[in-house]
C-alpha cells in the first residue's frame, strides 16, 4: 500500500483505516512508538501512562519537556475523530520528577469545537498520585474529517529496555552543525503527521535539545514550555534559531524558531523555554 504524501485528507472512507494504520505503523511515524507512550485516545485507555526512560531525562535528571508534551499530546480531536493538527502546546512543570518512573497523564477536554479543540492534562507520578509533575495546555484544529465508522485502538506499544540510549535528537535524526545550531533532516515517514508536514513529536524534542544546552550552560532546568504550531513543515532539512533573554545575570528565557530552509525559510513552529532554579 502506498500512503504518498502521507496525508489523510486526501483518503477515501474506504481506505481512511488502512492507510491511519499504515502511518502509524512500523515504517510510520516514529514519535509514539518510540517514546512508548499509553494513552487515552490513542489505545481507548482511561488514563495514559509513559514510563519514563534514562533518554527522556534532561541534563540533571529531570523529565524533559519534550517528553512531557509528546506525553501529552491531546486536544480532543484524534486520530479517530478527524484529521488532526496541533496549533499551541504549552507546560508547566512543578516537579523535575527525577526519582519518577512512570508518569500518568489524566486529559480533559475543556471544549470540543466544530475545528477547535481545547485541553488540559495533569501528569503525575503513578506510583503517588498526589505527586503533581507538570500541568498542560493544548489547542488543536480539526484538518479533514475521519470516517464515523471502523476505527480501532491502536495497539500498545513495546516496552523498550532502558539501556545504552541514544539521545532522543539523535533518534529524530537531529543534529548539530558547525555553529551549533539544531537541526532535522528533510521530511520523512517517521517524521511526518497524518496531516503530511512534520510531527509535533521532532518540533518538541529538537526545541528541546536547544533549550538544555541553555539551561546546562546556566545551572537551570525547563521551568514552562510553550510551543505554538504556525505553519505545516512540508519540506526540509529544518533549522532552529535561539534568542536567549536574560534575567539578574543569567539567561531567564529563551525563544526558539524553527525553520523550514526548504521553503524559502518559512517560519514552521515558535516557542519558549523559561528556565527556574535545579530543585
Amino acid at each position: 500500500m502506498n500512503g504518498g504524501s502521507g496525508d489523510l485528507r486526501e483518503a477515501t472512507n474506504d481506505d481512511f483505516w488502512d492507510r491511519l494504520n499504515e502511518a502509524m505503523g512500523e515504517d510510520g511515524l516514529l514519535t509514539y512508538r518510540y517514546l512508548g507512550r499509553k494513552s487515552q485516545d490513542m489505545h481507548d485507555l482511561p488514563i495514559g501512562t509513559m514510563k519514563i526512560r534514562s533518554d527522556m531525562r534532561d541534563w540533571h535528571g529531570g523529565i524533559r519537556p519534550a517528553a512531557l508534551a509528546i506525553a501529552t499530546a491531546e486536544t480532543g480531536f484524534s486520530d479517530f475523530n478527524a484529521v488532526p493538527a496541533p496549533v499551541s502546546a504549552g507546560l508547566s512543570i512543578v516537579d523535575p520528577g527525577i526519582d519518577v518512573k512512570t508518569v500518568t497523564m489524566q486529559q480533559r477536554t475543556l471544549r470540543l469545537g466544530r475545528n477547535l479543540g481545547f485541553s488540559r492534562t495533569v501528569v503525575a507520578d503513578q506510583d503517588n498520585p498526589h505527586r503533581i509533575i507538570a500541568l498542560t495546555r493544548g489547542i488543536g484544529i480539526k484538518l479533514g474529517e475521519a470516517p464515523a465508522e471502523g476505527g480501532k485502538p491502536f495497539p500498545l506499544p513495546d516496552d523498550m529496555e532502558d539501556r545504552d540510549l541514544p539521545p532522543l535528537v539523535k533518534v529524530f535524526g537531529g543534529w548539530q552543525d558547525d555553529r551549533g545550531s539544531w537541526r532535522l533532516p528533510a521530511l520523512t515517514a517517521g517524521s511526518r503527521s497524518t496531516s503530511g508536514s512534520l510531527h509535533l513529536g521532532p518540533i518538541h524534542v529538537l526545541f528541546d535539545a536547544a533549550a538544555d544546552d541553555l539551561a546546562r550552560e546556566s545551572g537551570q532546568r525547563v521551568v514552562d514550555w510553550e510551543v505554538m504550531f504556525v505553519s505545516a513543515g512540508t519540506t526540509g532539512p529544518f533549522r532552529v534559531d535561539v534568542t536567549p533573554f536574560s534575567s539578574s545575570g543569567r539567561v531567564g528565557a529563551a525563544e526558539l524558531s524553527l525553520i523550514d530552509e526548504g521553503r524559502d525559510g518559512r517560519l514552521v513552529a515558535s516557542g519558549s523555554a523559561a528556565f527556574g532554579p535545579i530543585i
